[in-house]
């Protein structure tokens, strides 16, 4: 599989786990395994827009780490308002999975995961997945 399937891959995978496996299982792990996906597309996109970058000799190093890289994106397009808000949207990600959690109606139509600052239910999550289709689609149009 070559790098720029990767994060299609993850977004079909995230549809299957949404619309298929929530369905069915509708617990809080679920949606931690969600949330995952979408910090794994938004890494995997920013990765290979990196690759693309390093190929055509507009920067020297690829970071190692993702945070790092997502940063320097930053840095790169200071006035870039996509990039800064996709920016924003993954830190509250990993805020989200790295918080304490909790359960709120598991197993049940409203299944949500709560955390001190937010909940995050099957409504927010169809949200989220708007969110990073449009980041991965943006992301490839500035790497034309």
């Amino acid at each position: 599989m070559q790098d720029d399937d990767l994060a299609e891959e993850e977004l079909k995978r995230i549809d299957h786990l949404i619309f298929v496996t929530l369905k069915y299982t509708r617990t809080v792990d679920i949606i931690k395994t969600i949330l995952q996906k979408f910090i794994l597309t938004i890494d995997y996109k920013i990765e290979q827009f990196y690759n693309v970058q390093y190929n055509i000799e507009k920067i020297k190093d690829i970071p190692l780490v993702p945070m790092v890289r997502l940063k320097n994106l930053e840095r790169l397009h200071p006035h870039d308002k996509k990039i800064k808000d996709m920016v924003d949207f993954y830190m509250t990600l990993k805020k989200i999975c790295n918080a304490e959690q909790r359960a709120k109606e598991e197993y049940r139509k409203n299944v949500t995961l709560v955390t001190k600052e937010q909940e995050v239910n099957i409504p927010k999550l169809k949200e989220y997945v708007e969110k990073t289709k449009e980041y991965v689609q943006y992301l490839d149009g500035l790497m034309k």
